[in-house]
């Protein structure tokens, strides 16, 4: 992926795409089938520089790890107890996932280890984690609770007893694999509910493990047992195709295979309330997950005010959905996204400057943008080195007045290293410079 973009608008379109693997199973499915023991397939696995970078550090954790030409690959997992100390410090890259899921393993390990990432994944809060695992025995080391963070043998391992106040599915994660390591019965209690991957692959691997509403219990020292993993297509990947089709006047298109599990599809019921044709089709399960191609036409949109519980299942989305609301009419309101400060980038701040090098009128407080639609002109914005920052205003300039220049779009390779050739299937005309 080069350092930039030119988006020179589309023709409309009717095609069908399919998008990579989900990142946030991928990441999951590495993990928790290097603790598993026996023979673990996982098909259709992201191959993004950040599902690379989990790779990487599980094989120097000691995994055996087979990369196969048809986008599949085998591990030979040897169970709970059987990771490695590391010869060198663990590289996570851009990825807050890979960093905090990956901590809650460390975290319980009798060996010490070093993880960290790049300048941006530095600047993330990791308090978040640090704490709730220091309860449970967990020694850590950080800068101001920041990365690199230093893990050391427990002191003594205690059953996690944690209620999450913030909705974060990687707090959860890390503190249900921490709580593989730990003898007894944990209890997780959410106050928002989060995306449930890392529950569902455990229940498709029939571990022992109950879900009761916003409650989670497991019981740890547990053997797992390998099984394949086919992983179905990304939905974030698939957000920016959605909303193309939905602004590309006489425009449709169908996107294949796409996980739509309940905690991750709010973009999908926020779209259909501003107006939008948006259909599930040959919906199905899979591997304990909701599959199904997502059929969308072009549709008039209108402005939305949306706050609360949502929020959560549309988080890695909202981007996205702050374009749409830039072509939508009147004035859309989106409140309780203090997140968003914590992302790759600050994504309020990231995209409110872009809209508004766009033409757009736009305003943000610390947790909430209001955004005026209207004509999106063109323009140079910064992507501030943020992945789905990038692609937004990519999609942005199908409809734009001008062309766009997208600045910094290395990061798109962390998760749809095929983002500029799946543009191109729909109509965009696009240059890499």
């Amino acid at each position: 992926m080069t350092s930039n973009l030119i988006i020179n608008g589309s023709e409309k379109f009717n095609v069908e795409i399919i998008v990579p693997g989900d990142k946030s199973i991928t990441h999951r499915a590495l993990m928790i089938g290097a603790l598993s023991n026996g023979i673990c397939k996982i098909s259709n696995y992201l191959q993004s520089d950040d599902c690379i970078n989990t790779i990487s550090i599980l094989k120097n954790l000691g995994v055996s790890i087979d990369i196969h030409e048809d986008n599949s690959l085998t591990i030979n997992a040897k169970g709970l107890k059987s990771l490695k100390k590391p010869k060198k410090d663990l590289e996570a890259g851009n990825s807050g996932t890979l960093i905090r899921l990956l901590s809650g393993i460390l975290s319980m390990q009798d060996f010490t280890s070093i993880i960290t990432g790049d300048t941006s994944l530095q600047s993330r809060p990791m308090a978040r984690i640090i704490e709730p695992l220091t309860k449970m025995g967990a020694v850590i080391q950080s800068r101001e609770n920041k990365p690199p963070l230093e893990f050391s043998k427990p002191v003594e391992r205690s059953c996690c007893n944690e209620e999450i106040l913030i909705a974060s599915a990687q707090v959860k994660s890390c503190l249900i694999l921490a709580s593989l390591f730990v003898e007894g019965e944990s209890n997780i209690i959410e106050k928002i509910k989060t995306r449930d991957h890392t529950e569902r692959l455990l229940q498709y691997f029939n571990y022992d493990i109950k879900i009761d509403d916003n409650r989670i219990k497991l019981y740890g020292n547990k053997d797992i047992f390998a099984k394949d993993i086919e992983v179905p297509n990304d939905f974030s990947s698939a957000s920016f195709f959605i909303v193309a089709a939905l602004l590309k006047k006489g425009s449709q298109v169908l996107i294949k295979n796409v996980c739509v599990n309940e905690y991750r599809i709010g973009l999908i019921n926020i779209l259909k309330k501003m107006g939008g044709q948006i259909e599930f089709k040959n919906l199905r399960t899979n591997c304990n997950e909701n599959i199904a191609d997502i059929s969308v036409s072009y549709s008039k949109l209108k402005a939305i005010n949306i706050s609360g519980e949502i929020i959560s299942s549309l988080i890695d989305e909202l981007p996205i959905l702050f374009i749409a609301c830039a072509c939508a009419s009147g004035k859309s309101v989106i409140s309780d996204i203090e997140e968003l400060r914590y992302k790759e980038s600050d994504r309020i701040l990231s995209m409110e400057k872009g809209l508004r090098e766009l033409g757009i009128d736009v305003l943000s407080t610390e947790s909430s943008i209001s955004i005026i639609g209207g004509q999106i002109n063109g323009g140079i914005v910064d992507s501030f080195d943020d992945h789905r920052v990038a692609m937004s205003f990519a999609i942005s300039g199908i409809i734009s007045s001008k062309p766009i220049t997208i600045l910094k779009t290395k990061n798109i390779a962390t998760s749809f290293p095929n983002f500029v050739d799946t543009l191109r299937k729909i109509n965009v005309e696009v240059y890499e410079i």
